[in-house]
């Protein structure tokens, strides 16, 4: 199994627009949007790729989005593992 990669992000003084090509740039490099979590997507990896390689991976998708949307400044946070990404409802 490979790793699993989960993000969380603040998109700092977005326009609608800005979220639009950020997200639109995530969903091209494969990442997934997590229903019913209004930031949090998730994205998984071959078996073979490292976790340095991952988290490489991880930050350039980032960063292609952001200068993709034109956006400033945004904060994330990145969990990576090997374990499936657990979601549910309360």
């Amino acid at each position: 199994m490979g790793y699993k990669g989960l993000i969380t992000l603040d998109l700092l003084n977005a326009t609608d627009e800005n979220r639009k090509k950020f997200y639109e740039c995530l969903k091209k490099n494969k990442w997934i949007k997590i229903d019913g979590l209004t930031t949090a997507w998730e994205v998984s990896f071959e078996e073979e790729i490292k976790r340095s390689e991952a988290i490489d991976l991880l930050k350039s998708d980032l960063l292609e989005a952001q200068k993709t949307s034109k956006l400033k400044l945004f904060n994330y946070a990145i969990q990576l593992g090997k374990s499936e990404i657990e979601i549910s409802n309360l």
